[in-house]
């Protein structure tokens, strides 16, 4: 995560206080929220990253019993430092901001950085100027993109089918199911969801037969239709594979999957259902296609077309309980290993072949 890019303006609104790096518009029902920078970069959709450059925020609009608490949290479970204290210029809502930055980028912030376009938020709240908040003394930490990453699976199978024909599907498998764990990937089975419905739809008009539907099964490689293999197979094969690209890929995997593992996701609460009753599913972070203009991205397309109609579920929700400080020190652990599966991934796509368009350079995100 890239570090403070601006100047913090405090002001006063009766007794709350709002810091920000750029204008935020105001609203009646604006919710208690710390926006720590962005884990990335590009576009504020759900489109393919562009690459172009966009402002850069931080917002906080807090209770201040809140704040504190929180902070002396972090302080005494030594997740904040005393460093920041003085950066922040003493300043308990400024302290946290870069107390989540610190956070970030300690567990891969720089790595994520290069390939996702996620932004990180503290919220006493689910839904954006919601006059509904969670619990009383609960904070959450939110992730979710304001762009999809995008990555070219062909090369890369490719390549493993040639070491073993099992080896695509496992690959897929660990890759994907790894990411799943912590954030929304987009994928040809999600594609295939799409078509299925589009068919429904097709099928109630006059002339069902006038209307294409995009030919997923077709663009989808028979590899993947193989048995995956079991853990323990897949390690004794990397033991025995030669070819040196094939066994770093494999070896970046097998990472993958056990730092994903290192922590469960926190569950979905009766309280957060009901917060967001009206929302639609989360936006992906990630599209996983063959080809740059196959049938998955033109499902993708077609789906962001009325992704944001209301408002989407996040990708990662972690409940901070004020009133307990384990939970505030395990949803930081979480996080943390939130985020060092992100990065884990970013370097990972680094290594597949095909893949050297779609990184953020230091001057998009600027």
């Amino acid at each position: 995560m890239p570090g403070t890019t601006g100047v913090f303006d405090a002001v006063s609104e009766s007794h709350r206080a709002m810091l920000s790096l750029a204008p935020w518009p105001s609203t009646p029902a604006a919710r208690t929220v710390v926006t720590a920078d962005k884990l990335i970069a590009p576009p504020c959709e759900v489109v393919l990253p562009t690459l172009q450059k966009i402002p850069v925020e931080q917002r906080f609009l807090a209770d201040d019993r809140e704040v504190i608490a929180l902070a002396e949290i972090l302080v005494e479970s030594g997740i904040a430092v005393a460093e920041d204290w003085e950066k922040s210029g003493k300043d308990a809502t400024k302290y946290l901001l870069l107390t989540l930055e610190r956070w970030i980028r300690n567990h891969g912030g720089t790595a994520i950085d290069r390939r996702f376009d996620l932004e990180l938020t503290l919220s006493d709240r689910l839904v954006d100027y919601s006059d509904e908040r969670g619990p009383q003394d609960t904070l959450y930490l939110i992730v979710d993109p304001n762009g999809a990453a995008f990555v070219l699976l062909n090369p890369v199978l490719e390549v493993l089918t040639k070491m073993h024909p099992q080896l695509p599907a496992t690959f897929f498998r660990h890759f994907v199911g790894s990411l799943n764990r912590w954030v929304r990937v987009y994928d040809y089975r999600d594609a295939e969801e799409r078509v299925d419905m589009l068919r429904e739809w097709y099928e109630g008009e006059d002339n069902p037969e006038q209307y294409e539907v995009p030919d997923v099964e077709g663009c989808t490689p028979r590899c993947l239709k193989e048995a995956s293999l079991n853990l323990r197979s897949l390690r004794d094969l990397n033991q025995k594979i030669r070819n040196r690209e094939v066994k770093v890929l494999v070896r970046a995997l097998l990472e993958l999957r056990g730092i994903a593992r290192r922590a469960k996701r926190p569950e979905f609460t009766e309280d957060m259902g009901e917060q967001l009753m009206d929302s639609n599913p989360a936006l992906p972070c990630l599209l996983a296609a063959f080809s740059t203009s196959d049938a998955v991205v033109g499902c993708f397309d077609d789906e962001a077309q009325t992704a944001m109609e209301t408002t989407p579920q996040p990708n990662l929700i972690i409940p901070l309980n004020l009133s307990d400080p384990t939970s505030v020190c395990r949803g930081f652990r979480t996080l943390g290993v939130a985020c060092e599966t992100l990065a884990a991934a970013s370097r990972l796509i680094d290594l597949m072949p095909g893949n050297e368009e779609g990184v953020i350079t230091r001057e998009e995100q600027s």
